[in-house]
C-alpha cells in the first residue's frame, strides 16, 4: 500500500476515533459531574493498563484517557444556581478573575467587573450594592482591597479572595470574620482550565461558617476536590506545593542556564525523563516573574522550606559523593516510602 492510501487510512481511522469520542461524551453527559469525576479516577487507570497489555506506551494512553474525561466534564452543562446573586469580581479583567467571572456567570450569576482594565468605568463603590464580591489582585494588593471592601460592602455580603498566599490576609479576614461573612480561597490551578472536573480547589476557614458554607456551594457539584481547612493553615501547605516546586525549577534551568551547554543542544541528547523536566521548567520560566518572588518573598513559612531543601541538597550531594551507597540508597527507599502511603 502507497503512502497516500496508508494517509488516507489513517485519516479515516482519526474520523472514527473522533466519532467515538463524541459518542462516549453524550453517555458522560447523562452523569453529574462528580460521579464522573470519580468514573474518570478509575477509568484512567483501567484504560492505560488494557493499552499496556496491548503493547502501547502506558503514560501516553494514561493521558489520552484524562484527556477523554477532561473533554467530556467539558461537555457537561453548568449546574445553575437556584437562587442566582450579583457578583462584583474585583481585578475581574484579570486572568483568574476572567476565570471567575465566567464559571459564575456560566452558573446563572449576574457579574459586575471591577477593573480599570476592563475600561467599563465601574469602580469599587459597585461593590456596594453586591451580593458576593471577589478579590483578585496581587497578593501585595489583596489586604488593601478587602479593607476598602469593609467600608462599602453590604453587612449581608460574602467576601471572599483568590490569593494564592494568605499570610498578608490572614489578620484583616479573621478580624472581619467576626461581623460579616468572609473567607479565602485558592483554585490550584491556572485560568486555562476548561472545568473544575479533578481539580483541587482550598477554601480557607476564617471563622465564619457561613461564608465557608455559602463559598463552597458556589464552586461545588462540578467535579472539582474541594479541601477545606483553617486559614492559618494554607501558607504552609504552599510553601510546599508552590514555593518547593517553583524553586527546584527554578534552580534547574538556573544551573543549564550557567553550564554554558545551549538549550536546542540539550534538547539532542536529552532522556525521557530530562525532556518531561524540561518541558515543565520551560513553562516556569515563562510565567510572571514578580508574582513568582511574592509567592517566595511573602510566605511566612518560607525559612522551614528553604531550611529542609538546602538540607535535602547537601544530604543529597555527601551521598552521591561517598563511596558508600548506603545513604544514597536510604534517600531513595525513603522516597518511594513516602509515594506509597
Amino acid at each position: 500500500m502507497d503512502n497516500d492510501r496508508l494517509a488516507e487510512e489513517i485519516r479515516r481511522k482519526d474520523a472514527e476515533i473522533i466519532r467515538l469520542i463524541r459518542e462516549r461524551n453524550e453517555i458522560a453527559s447523562g452523569m453529574d459531574a462528580d460521579s464522573l469525576r470519580q468514573l474518570g479516577e478509575s477509568d484512567a487507570s483501567d484504560f492505560a493498563r488494557i493499552a499496556s497489555e496491548s503493547g502501547m506506551d502506558e503514560a501516553v494512553c494514561m493521558s489520552i484517557a484524562k484527556a477523554f474525561n477532561e473533554q467530556a466534564a467539558i461537555s457537561l452543562p453548568p449546574v445553575k444556581a437556584q437562587d442566582p446573586k450579583r457578583v462584583a469580581v474585583v481585578g475581574g479583567a484579570g486572568k483568574m478573575g476572567k476565570w471567575t467571572s465566567d464559571f459564575l456567570s456560566a452558573s446563572g450569576h449576574s457579574i459586575v467587573v471591577i477593573d480599570p482594565a476592563s475600561g467599563n468605568g465601574r469602580t469599587m463603590k459597585d461593590c456596594a450594592d453586591a451580593d458576593i464580591v471577589v478579590v483578585s489582585v496581587p497578593i501585595h494588593a489583596t489586604a488593601s482591597v478587602i479593607r476598602e471592601l469593609d467600608g462599602i460592602c453590604r453587612d449581608d455580603a460574602l467576601i471572599f479572595d483568590l490569593t494564592s498566599l494568605k499570610s498578608t490576609v490572614v489578620d484583616i479576614l479573621r478580624e472581619m470574620s467576626g461581623r460579616r461573612k468572609v473567607c479565602s480561597i485558592h483554585p490550584m490551578f491556572g485560568p486555562s482550565a476548561r472545568s473544575l472536573s479533578g481539580r483541587n480547589l482550598i477554601v480557607c476557614d476564617c471563622g465564619n461558617g457561613d461564608a465557608v458554607k455559602e463559598v463552597t456551594g458556589l464552586f461545588a457539584g462540578r467535579g472539582g476536590n474541594i479541601r477545606t481547612m483553617e486559614i492559618e493553615q494554607h501558607d504552609e501547605y504552599m510553601s510546599y506545593v508552590l514555593g518547593l516546586s517553583h524553586a527546584v525549577n527554578i534552580a534547574f534551568f538556573t544551573v543549564l542556564e550557567r553550564s554554558g551547554i545551549t538549550f536546542s543542544d540539550m534538547q539532542t541528547v536529552a532522556s525521557t525523563t530530562f525532556r518531561k523536566n524540561m518541558d515543565t521548567n520551560a513553562s516556569v520560566a515563562l510565567e510572571d516573574p514578580l508574582l513568582y518572588y511574592e509567592i517566595q518573598h511573602l510566605n511566612d513559612n518560607r525559612d522551614e522550606m528553604w531550611r529542609l531543601f538546602s538540607k535535602a541538597v547537601k544530604d543529597l550531594r555527601e551521598a552521591s559523593l561517598s563511596d558508600d551507597p548506603s545513604k544514597f540508597v536510604e534517600l531513595m527507599q525513603k522516597g518511594r516510602n513516602y509515594f506509597s502511603e
